[in-house]
């Protein structure tokens, strides 16, 4: 009677070190695009942070290219315009990282987590856009002159703290609840598991009627491969 367990034991216990390898190998992976996401969207939020401080260092803005027609008296009002996208610049790596990390996160945990990690390179789109347009209206003769309050519209995408006591940021809520939605989808994969998380258990009864399903004849790649016939080469190929 043992010698006729033995063979169902060895089995037994095969499958399940695979099983227990494979949940190792899924979590490690799970482990590594969450921390990587988690890390690069903070990088993000740091940079976006930096670029709309309303302060100016002296000599900021002077990377600045003058066009050929620009007037000598805008010069320092557009380098100061001009101040968050150079910031933005010098963390251009932080947004390349982040864009890489949302592939992964989109891969591993689905288009909407990654739509939120994201949400930082919409913001640094939207502040070069607001930018672009505030030094765009510099110099522009009477008739053809923006309004005042569009003009505190760009300036509050640009600078955080300039917009009226009455109004609210907005870049700073949509990053607010795009922080909040991906530390909620990635924080559980880098904090440390429960046993029964890092083996799914609750998902174990499902592998294992899985594997019973595929151990069938005709099912699994090895079954599918001998039930093609094999095309013998005739005289008449080439």
């Amino acid at each position: 009677m043992l010698i006729l367990l033995l063979p169902l034991t060895t089995i037994v216990v095969a499958l399940v070190g695979f099983y227990v390898w494979h949940r190792q190998l899924v979590r490690k992976r799970h482990f590594e695009v969450a921390d990587a996401a988690l890390s690069a969207f903070r990088q993000a939020e740091a940079a976006i942070a930096h670029a709309r401080r309303p302060n100016v260092v002296a000599g900021e803005g002077a990377t600045r290219k003058r066009g050929p027609l620009e007037l000598p008296a805008y010069g320092g009002l557009l380098d100061r315009l001009y101040i968050p996208v150079e910031r933005l610049k010098l963390h251009s790596n932080a947004f390349e990282e982040l864009e890489r990390a949302a592939v992964n996160v989109e891969v591993h945990f689905g288009i909407d987590v990654a739509r939120q990690l994201r949400e930082p390179l919409r913001v640094r789109h939207r502040i070069v856009v607001a930018t672009a347009c505030r030094m765009g209206s510099v110099g522009l003769p009477t008739e053809a002159k923006v309004s005042r309050a569009l003009v505190r519209r760009w300036e509050a995408v640009a600078h955080a703290g300039t917009v009226a006591p009455d109004d609210v940021d907005q870049l700073s809520v949509d990053m607010g609840e795009a922080k909040w939605a991906v530390e909620t989808a990635l924080r559980p994969f880098v904090e440390a598991p429960t046993f029964s998380e890092f083996l799914l258990v609750h998902e174990l009864p499902s592998a294992v009627r899985r594997a019973l399903h595929w151990a069938r004849p005709g099912y699994g790649k090895i079954a599918i491969y001998a039930a093609v016939p094999l095309a013998e080469r005739t005289t008449d190929d080439p």
